[in-house]
């Protein structure tokens, strides 16, 4: 029996339950299913660098047309919630994000009944070793990982489980799965 993963990367776009979520998504992304159980509706995001740096930033691709909500830190000991449509609405130093994509996307288009056909994704920062993650958008819409050890003497090319990502039909249970 072959399962097949419904996180992918097909044809430059990040691809769940066959949606599109972000499109553009370059080369130096990689995409690591989950496994175990439970986990097959997940996947670990990670990309690679060719010159090794103590903070990196990394674009993942491009969010349009696609309503979110994160959760950002916006004080050093205080966190805040932010919701949008674009990668440029994603603020810095975010910790969680919640995006829904429905049929007939984009956001303009969803005005049909029904909760049929919804998909709500979780991309949850990690820290991998001694270097920590957060997403942010830039001014192109894209969605960006920057990845950062806070320390100028510890380096790195690569980070291969930066982002957590998690998927299904009711976003309760997405958060609750994609959390343990």
């Amino acid at each position: 029996m072959t399962v097949t993963p419904k996180i992918s990367i097909q044809n430059g776009n990040l691809v769940v339950h066959e949606k599109t979520i972000l499109k553009g998504v370059p080369d130096n992304i990689v995409l690591t299913p989950g496994t175990g159980l439970g986990l097959l509706e997940g996947a670990f995001i990670g990309a690679t660098a060719t010159e090794s740096k103590n903070i990196h930033v990394f674009p993942l691709g491009i969010l349009e047309g696609l309503r979110f909500m994160c959760c950002f830190r916006f004080k050093l000991w205080w966190m805040t919630h932010r919701m949008g449509s674009c990668g440029k609405d994603v603020p810095l130093e975010t910790q969680f994000m919640l995006v829904e994509s429905k049929d007939g996307s984009p956001i303009e288009e969803m005005d049909a009944g029904g909760e049929e056909g919804t998909i709500y994704t979780v991309f949850l920062p990690l820290l991998e070793g001694p270097f920590r993650a957060v997403l942010q958008g830039n001014e192109q819409n894209q969605i960006e990982i920057c990845l950062e050890s806070g320390d100028k003497d510890v380096e790195t090319t690569q980070g291969l489980h930066m982002v957590y990502m998690h998927a299904g039909t009711n976003p309760f249970e997405v958060i609750n799965q994609a959390v343990k």
